[in-house]
């Protein structure tokens, strides 16, 4: 192939579009039932641990810190293989996507399904959990090259960020999926069971569900995805990635950011229980998240259409100051609502608005970070050269894991047993027996407790230069760049 006829084939920022509709069409598929089944397992594995396998504060407190720990110690090697893995056809991400994910419908419904001769050993049965735990983050981890590949699924800045927008909402709305349907299927499985409801079965059955439709859609979304950038062929020392991405200083800003930010695993920790206090199950968080969820749709949206009036920087430390006004907002009618709910039960509506509004702050801190990734991705590829997701994701995660860990060892701590703030008590048949106390300390940790972390996450951004005029000159040295090494190595772009 003659160099001009490469050339005529290399992208110019913004003047052309890529994606093709089935393209669009089955990679969101492929992101909604991703989601679907690591929504699955955020939402409801730790009602199953407390309410149906009836562990210990301590035993879930030990499996949330060592899991966290262990899944991203593991991530170390994980991202070394992922941004060093031998190329071909010039696609990264699509092998691992199609391998990955079969492992990640199976290990989503054995999570869900504890024999019995393994929980009369508490001992066995912790390792069972934790090794479930650690096969589905690896699992995850390269299934989450679905999330990854959309970054470089167009060379168009503008297409680029509509994609990143709307993987953005099939996440959202993919993750809040196995609530509606862990709803039903209780339903089903209580009126086939004489009127006593199952949590188990019903676990087990949405779990297998999420599980069988995310691995069908899954293949089916990568297999016609196409990677449109040019890597590099040549191998070099997995170190110097991570060590470029080390230096950079955006990098540590959203570090700062995602440490903070992921103590609000206390908050989300409380979701189920609190769904079962104020609604009487955790099968009924639906109609507890689904105002919450319906908003986070809304403001991802809202967030799509004011970048283009204000930069991602400054939408971001806003949102951190909306978030904690809302939550205290819906802390308050939230109380009201329980204190007077027979002298005033209109105030559950009131409620229901204050979720709506809670969830478009989610917005901001779904939608945001990953196009803050995606432009830091830029920056690093300028300065090295090389596509480095995995060692920029792993290096990010380090704040997370940190604080994920603390926060994730404290919340059963908090919620349940004896010396607890909130004396959640387990395995009620009917969860709107706890205590008015245990259901305002639930309410507090979910929302102020919430709000004040998503402000605090936003401050490092007063700091982030990377947005604006300077953000468009980075993707377009960027391009630049891979138009020369596409020229040098007689290469072409996928159309």
């Amino acid at each position: 192939m003659s160099t001009a006829s490469v050339a005529s084939k290399l992208p110019t920022a913004n003047e052309k579009k890529y994606l093709r509709m089935k393209e669009w069409i089955l990679y969101l598929l492929a992101m909604f039932f991703f989601s679907s089944m690591t929504g699955m397992v955020n939402s409801f594995r730790r009602a199953y641990f407390v309410d149906v396998l009836m562990l210990e504060n301590d035993q879930v407190s030990f499996f949330n810190s060592f899991t966290q720990i262990a899944c991203f110690v593991l991530s170390f090697f994980y991202a070394l293989i992922l941004d060093n893995k031998k190329i071909k056809k010039n696609q990264k991400f699509k092998p691992l996507g199609l391998i990955a994910a079969i492992p990640c419908g199976v290990v989503t419904a054995l999570i869900f399904w504890t024999p019995g001769f393994i929980q009369q050993n508490p001992k066995v049965l912790m390792i069972w959990l934790c090794a479930l735990a650690i096969i589905q983050g690896c699992a995850t981890y390269f299934g989450g090259t679905v999330t990854m590949v959309a970054a470089v699924m167009t060379p168009n800045d503008k297409e680029r960020e509509q994609l990143l927008s709307f993987r953005g909402i099939a996440s959202a709305i993919g993750n809040s999926a196995p609530q509606l349907i862990v709803l039903v299927v209780a339903a089903i499985v209580k009126a086939t069971n004489n009127g006593t409801e199952d949590a188990a079965l019903s676990y087990f059955i949405s779990a297998v569900l999420c599980g069988v439709v995310g691995t069908i859609t899954m293949l089916l979304g990568m297999s016609v995805i196409k990677e449109r950038i040019v890597y590099k062929s040549e191998r070099k020392n997995p170190l110097k990635g991570l060590l470029t991405v080390v230096r950079s200083k955006y990098a540590w800003i959203i570090l700062s950011s995602e440490f903070l930010k992921a103590f609000r695993a206390i908050a989300t920790f409380m979701e189920p229980f609190i769904a079962a206090a104020i609604l009487g199950s955790t099968s009924k968080m639906l109609l507890f998240a689904l105002p919450v969820g319906i908003g986070t749709m809304v403001g991802m949206l809202i967030i799509s259409r004011l970048l283009k009036r204000f930069t991602s920087r400054v939408l971001y430390i806003a949102s951190g100051f909306y978030s904690v006004c809302i939550n205290a907002v819906a802390f308050g009618v939230g109380y009201a609502y329980l204190t007077h709910m027979e002298t005033m039960p209109w105030l559950n509506y009131l409620f229901i608005v204050c979720l709506f509004g809670t969830g478009l702050q989610f917005g901001a801190s779904n939608l945001l970070p990953e196009m803050f990734k995606a432009d830091v991705l830029d920056d690093l590829e300028l300065k090295s050269g090389s596509r480095l997701d995995a060692s920029l994701g792993f290096f990010i995660s380090l704040g997370s894991t940190i604080s994920g860990a603390i926060a994730n060892g404290l919340a059963p701590i908090i919620l349940y047993g004896d010396g607890s703030i909130i004396h959640y008590q387990q395995g009620l048949g009917d969860g709107t027996a706890q205590t008015l106390d245990t259901k305002i300390m639930l309410l507090l940790f979910y929302t102020v407790f919430h709000g004040l972390m998503m402000l605090l996450a936003g401050l490092p951004f007063l700091f982030y230069k990377l947005s604006g005029a300077e953000r468009e000159r980075v993707h377009e040295e960027v391009l630049k760049m891979r138009e020369k090494l596409a020229l040098e190595h007689d290469m072409q772009i996928a159309e």
